[in-house]
């Protein structure tokens, strides 16, 4: 027939759209019922629909509805398994932060192999903002001295303990007090009209203790020249160097690594029981003993050895401890608590 006799032609082909028999229209409309035979899936994005298009739509649609459920059975890429969430090991700011997160890194990779999840270090930018996050179960896990680890029982209620410090064979800490080598000053009466570098105010030995040996020794911080909070161990240390105080305070460990820079030992603090680390209260029980056997195995491999001499190279192990082993810190708190009033 002829296609000017405006009669309907049949387009025939081997697609699914074979023998659609469409009427006769322009040679636009021609055109793209030769198209809509030869590739179909070109009509779905096409701009605007002619008589032809629609005409040859049931087809398309039952072509369409194969070709979609074939894709569908072609398997896709799998999918990724989401990563936890960095468990978060906090520590105060005894030294510089720098300092701190470089000392407590391998300890974090440690752990991180035992948890089967990352470790993150986070540094407080001071002891009350530890106290705090530790308190409020912000944090995963912590290391937290003495005295701190008193205040946030005894201001947020009780955490599991995991382990404490054992220096030099001992679980217990202490700490000295130093002035520069060519100073005067023999002992802690001397230290009447002069100025001292004390820690931070919630420091075990950079602050508590200091103030309790004072107040035992009959010296109130009246009968100091200037008393200033510099915050960490490394500054306290400086500020003696430097000429800004006469003495100064700092854990036992840390003065016998900066010794040889020029200080001298004046006195000696008494003990108390040493840092230890401390779990977040809702911390799954099955990480809270892992993590409690693998710091308790520190001391049994050369692997362990190496986290711990990275921390302080006076530090030989890690051990059981209880809420009672802090009782003696907690009696001095409450004593310069009353010395206070």
């Amino acid at each position: 027939m002829s296609l000017a006799s405006g009669q309907p032609y049949t387009y025939k082909t081997r697609n699914p759209l074979k023998n659609c028999t469409v009427p006769q229209g322009t040679a636009r409309d021609r055109e793209w019922s030769r198209r809509s035979a030869k590739y179909p899936l070109a009509l779905v994005g096409a701009i605007g629909w002619s008589a032809t298009t629609i005409g040859a739509w049931p087809a398309i649609a039952r072509w369409l509805t194969v070709a979609l459920a074939a894709a569908l059975l072609v398997p896709g890429p799998r999918a990724t398994a989401v990563q936890p969430a960095p468990y978060v090991l906090a520590v105060h700011p005894y030294l510089s932060a720098q300092e701190v997160r470089k000392r407590f890194a391998p300890l974090a990779e440690y752990l991180g192999r035992q948890l089967r999840r990352p470790v993150q270090v986070r540094v407080g930018s001071n002891y009350e903002e530890h106290i705090s996050f530790v308190g409020q179960d912000a944090v995963d896990f912590a290391y937290i001295g003495p005295a701190p680890y008193v205040t946030v029982v005894e201001r947020y209620g009780p955490k599991p303990i995991l382990a404490r410090v054992e220096t030099k064979g001992t679980p217990y800490l202490n700490g000295v007090v130093f002035v520069r080598q060519d100073s005067s000053m023999q002992s802690l009466a001397d230290l009447k009209g002069k100025r001292f570098a004390f820690g931070d105010p919630e420091s075990t030995m950079g602050s508590i203790m200091p103030r309790f040996a004072l107040f035992e020794a009959g010296i109130r911080l009246q009968d100091l020249a200037r008393v200033s909070h510099v915050q960490s161990h490394d500054n306290v240390v400086l500020g003696v160097l430097s000429g800004d105080f006469d003495a100064g305070v700092v854990r036992a460990d840390i003065y016998d690594e900066m010794a040889g820079r020029g200080l001298r030992k004046i006195a000696e603090l008494p003990r108390v029981s040493e840092h230890l680390f401390v779990a977040r209260s809702d911390l799954p029980s099955q990480d809270v003993r892992r993590l409690r056997r693998a710091l308790l195995q520190l001391r049994s491999t050369p692997e362990g050895q190496r986290v711990m001499h990275a921390i302080s190279t006076e530090m030989t192990g890690l051990v059981p401890a209880s809420d009672a082993d802090y009782d003696g810190i907690r009696k001095i708190l409450w004593t310069l608590a009353r010395e206070k009033r």
